[in-house]
């Protein structure tokens, strides 16, 4: 355009005398998504409608427009905003806060020790039961389908009866969790704690809506993650079973250890949190 002088640099020139209306073009492809339909998905975004990128990109499919996610995430932080992992935040209501806050402070002067006498049982997502005290993991069970309060007390009778029996252990001498799931709080349930000389007052004061409060969440999480690390999937129910049964009883007993020691903790972060959710 003029002698010696480059196209760039008479560009930039131009944009900053920005009193002249002056259409400047621009090389490249232009922008797929224009402003109008960038603030859409922005709004959508901050109200909740849509969750996520992938969210975003089939409402604008639904618009006519074709958009890949990383497209849609450079459109998006343009205009400041970034996709970020959604936190996991286990809702408490404000009855359970309650709940949860007194049981917290009625156990706050437990000592490590004293949690090492716990054993703590929950299921997966699969239907699984297990049981997790300070030593290795012991008695695991696979359920197919859901489970009554019959199944339950029958899974007392084989899988905790074993496990307490394995370490040299009585009722008397652990202290038994469990959730309030309905067949955990049932007649038949509570008469099979009261008649094996388990304490029933305290099983059943375990307070709602307190997975963050159950170190076997995380100890859960350990064969878990073997699990998918395995480089063929089971093709039958019967290998799923040997399959878990054999991470389970990989756990060790420092593992154990390691989550039932961090229940101090959880107390004052939950006394923390006035009752509500924590970062367990």
């Amino acid at each position: 355009m003029y002698p010696g002088v480059g196209n760039c640099t008479l560009t930039r020139r131009l944009r900053k005398l920005s009193c002249l209306d002056l259409a400047i073009p621009v090389d490249g492809r232009p922008r797929k998504l224009g402003a109008k339909t960038i603030s859409l998905v922005s709004r959508g975004l901050r109200s909740g409608t849509l969750d996520s990128p992938g969210a975003a990109q089939k409402s604008l499919r639904l618009m006519g427009q074709d958009m890949s996610i990383t497209g849609i995430r450079k459109s998006l932080r343009r205009n400041d905003l970034k996709s970020l992992r959604k936190a996991k935040i286990n809702f408490v209501s404000k009855t359970n806060k309650r709940l949860r806050l007194a049981w917290d402070k009625k156990h706050r002067h437990l000592t490590i020790a004293d949690w090492r006498r716990w054993v703590f049982s929950d299921g997966t997502r699969i239907n699984l039961w297990g049981s997790d005290a300070e030593e290795p993991g012991y008695g695991t069970t696979i359920i197919e389908g859901s489970i009554n309060s019959d199944l339950y007390v029958d899974i007392f009778k084989t899988s905790l009866d074993d496990t307490l029996e394995h370490f040299g252990k009585t009722p008397f001498d652990v202290q038994f969790q469990q959730d309030r799931a309905t067949p955990h709080t049932s007649g038949i349930t509570k008469r099979w704690f009261t008649e094996n000389g388990f304490n029933l007052d305290e099983i059943m004061d375990w307070p709602p809506q307190s997975p963050d409060l159950n170190p076997i969440e995380h100890v859960w999480y350990l064969p878990k993650i073997r699990l998918n690390k395995c480089s063929t999937r089971p093709s039958t129910k019967e290998e799923l079973e040997r399959r878990i049964n054999i991470e389970w009883y990989k756990i060790t007993e420092k593992e154990c250890q390691k989550y039932i020691d961090s229940m101090p903790a959880r107390i004052k972060a939950l006394i923390k949190s006035k009752g509500g959710s924590t970062h367990y």
